[in-house]
Order: C-alpha cells, then structure tokens, then sequence
C-alpha cells in the first residue's frame, strides 16, 4: 500500500509542478488560470477559475500549496495523462 500512495503523490506532485511555472512551489492564481488546459485534459471541467482556485486554496492564502492541490485532486479525480509524465 505504501507504494501505491508513494506513486499517487509523485504523480500528483508532477501535476503540480506542472502548474507551478514561477518554480516556488506555490501557484497563484494567475498559473492556475494559465494551467487550466492541462487540469481539464487530467479530468477536471473548470468553469469559473476564481471559484475553483478559492475552493482548492483551502487556508486562504491566496496560493495553493501542494497539499492542498493534492486534497482537492484526489477528490475530483485526477490523473495524469500517460506521455505527460
């Protein structure tokens, strides 16, 4: 079990670093927005950003950090494209 939650989290963190393009490990709003092909290709239709973001940026700090994408991602689902890795 370990194992499958170890590479549940590596592929989460590929998804966020994908997200994260100022590199701080942090995303504002702004590289949410711009990611948002990429969130919708994983599985996830993103109708109103503000609303999404201010869901997943749960301490509301005005970024996401990874733990709080990883929450929210592993309860919308999901998954990294196969060749995205």
């Amino acid at each position: 079990m370990l194992l499958v939650y170890l590479s549940k989290y590596f592929e989460l963190w590929q998804m966020f670093d994908q997200i994260d393009s100022g590199d701080d490990s942090r995303v504002n709003l702004e590289e949410f927005k711009s990611a948002i092909p990429h969130i919708e290709a994983w599985g996830v239709k993103i109708d109103d950003p503000d609303a999404a973001f201010a869901e997943i940026d749960t301490n509301g700090g005005g970024q996401i950090l990874f733990a709080e994408f990883a929450d929210w991602a592993i309860k919308k689902e999901l998954v990294l494209e196969i060749g995205e890795e």
